[in-house]
Order: C-alpha cells, then structure tokens, then sequence
C-alpha cells in the first residue's frame, strides 16, 4: 500500500506515526583525536622518559625563564607567565618541523607577540631580511649553522650562507 502513495504522502503519515520509518540513520560515530597507533607512540615515548616533560617542553620552559616582556619586533607587551600562552610568544627561526637538528638550539628562538610569530611563520627569507630584528636572527643563524645537519642545511637562507662562505673565520 505505502509504494502506491506518493512520496510526500508517505512522509506526512511517518511524520504523523501512522507508518513505520522507511529508513533508520546509522549511528555516528566519533573521529578519534588520536589514531590508536599514534596513542600507543605516545604511551611508549612516555613511558621511555618515566613520566616526565618531553625535551620540548623543557626547553621551551627554559626559554620562558628568559623571556622578555615586549615583542623583540614589535614591542607589544607579551604573556610571560602563564605556559601555555608564553609558549605562543616564542618563535623558532628555523622551524622545529623541518629542522629537526636544531630544534632544542638554545639560539633558535626569537620572541614575538603571537600575531607577530604567525607572520613570521609565514614570510619568506626575503620578507624576514627586512625586519629591524634581522640582524639578531643573522647573527644567531650563523651561530646555529655549525649544528645544522647536512639534511637541514636546505632550509637554510641563501643570504647567510653566502655570508658565511665569504667570511674568514667561518671558513
């Protein structure tokens, strides 16, 4: 009978609870956050470590210790208390993603204010030459070059490295 009513007839006599649903939604399921092969990653990293904060955090706790409290580019005030937003504040020049060598340098930091540290993120080596930090990040990539590995040396920017080749006691 109900194959013969038109299709909103049939929906106004479900609505209506006089027929039976024609079809039941599948459950949704939840994504995980976290794959099951990656949770047991972090479960085993934690446990190799007893517990304790990762190098990251340890070094990012430190670089907090000597935070200053105005935006070394911008001169904003920026949080230097509270972790998780003071971590915000802290850039890496070379990015812990893609140099992994130098991740943990103590000089491979800068400190901006968080919109500032987006930007930064964002700008080529050719934008971040022309910031009136520059000379600092210059000084601290030539420091950080000698503990680059050979596979992150590619990230490295052309300008400095020219400057480097070109200069007496780093040859």
């Amino acid at each position: 009978m109900t194959e013969q009513l038109p299709y909103f007839e049939r929906m106004k006599l479900i609505k209506l609870g006089l027929l039976p649903k024609e079809a039941v939604a599948k459950k949704k399921k939840p994504i995980k956050k976290v794959s099951d092969k990656k949770a047991k990653e972090i479960k085993e990293e934690r446990d190799n470590r007893g517990g304790d904060e990762t190098e990251l955090v340890k070094w990012f706790k430190k670089q907090i210790r000597v935070m200053p409290e105005y935006c070394e580019e911008t001169g904003l005030k920026m949080e230097t208390k509270i972790y998780k937003y003071a971590i915000m504040s802290i850039c890496h020049i070379l990015p812990k993603a893609t140099c992994k060598s130098v991740a943990l340098h103590p000089l491979n930091r800068m400190f901006f204010n968080v919109d500032f540290h987006h930007k930064f993120d964002a700008m080529s080596w050719e934008e971040r030459e022309k910031l009136g930090c520059w000379p600092i990040i210059h000084d601290r990539l030539v420091m950080i070059y000698p503990d680059l590995s050979e596979e992150d040396k590619r990230h490295f920017p052309e300008s400095v490295l020219r400057y480097i080749e070109n200069n007496e006691p780093f040859n």
